[in-house]
């Protein structure tokens, strides 16, 4: 007697087999190799998020539109909305773990009448959204090289050719990687865990020492300049959280607000 997929999954003891049993229920057939493990896929998502990288480059967007008050609720804003979206999408791939993901799910969901033509709408949203992905992210990796080399060498002048065959060489690494090197993919993502946890730190160390350099000097013109009123400035609390800035230009507040999203935006996607 055949073996339904539920019977299937509850004997399964490997992790192969697990996943070909909740294939199985789902009417799928397991063809793929699967190299990725729990280090991998947490260094994929790592590179795919670059949370604090994507900050730390488009934090002036939101400052600018937005200030330090739409810096902090904005950043709030976008994290409660990926959590959402995040939450929803790992609910959906623990029950239907397949590689179609939204259009898969679409189709399952949808009412009957509806269906075909939902999934079609959202698989082109999601290769649309791929497309941007890469787009973008060539484009920040080309021009921060740019950027990199007009900082080490001052009599480099930047030119708009030079930062379009940097976008496309980001490009053409990444379809190398991706294609030609794709059996070391998994070991590529568990260094760039590391990279990016090392990172972090390399970042965030010097930055608290910048801070509390400035703090402790801060208090010295305090003391010292009191009498001279030459002291420097330091933001209130209320100025930070209340005080919202419209540095674009645009016609009115709450534009300049959702504007600035465009960074947070990023850096949490």
């Amino acid at each position: 007697m055949e073996k339904t997929p539920v019977a299937m999954e509850r004997e399964a003891t490997t992790k192969g087999e697990r996943d070909a049993a909740v294939l199985a229920r789902l009417g799928k057939k397991s063809v793929l190799e699967r190299r990725f493990g729990f280090l991998s896929i947490c260094g994929f998502t790592c590179t795919i998020l670059v949370t604090w990288e994507g900050s730390l480059i488009l934090f002036v967007t939101g400052l600018n539109n937005g200030g330090s008050a739409g810096l902090i609720f904005g950043y709030l804003f976008v994290w409660i909305g990926t959590l959402s979206v995040f939450t929803t999408m790992a609910e959906m791939a623990s029950m239907a773990p397949t590689t179609g993901g939204q259009y898969h799910w679409t189709a399952q969901l949808a009412p009957p009448n509806c269906r075909k033509f939902l999934s079609y709408i959202i698989g082109w949203l999601v290769i649309c959204g791929w497309m941007a992905i890469l787009a973008g992210s060539g484009y920040v990796c080309g021009t921060q090289i740019q950027a990199l080399i007009q900082l080490n060498n001052p009599d480099y002048m930047p030119e708009q050719w030079q930062g379009t065959l940097l976008f496309w060489a980001c490009v053409l690494i990444a379809v190398l990687v991706n294609t030609v090197l794709g059996k070391t993919l998994p070991m590529i993502e568990t260094f760039m865990l590391v990279i990016h946890v090392l990172g972090f730190f390399a970042i965030l160390i010097p930055l608290v020492y910048v801070c509390i350099s400035s703090l402790h000097l801060w208090l010295c013109c305090q003391i010292d300049l009191s009498e001279m009123q030459m002291a420097p400035k330091k933001a209130s609390a209320h100025d930070v959280f209340t005080q919202f800035q419209n540095a674009g230009g645009y016609p009115s507040d709450g534009l300049s607000f959702l504007v600035g999203l465009i960074g947070t935006v990023f850096a949490m996607f």
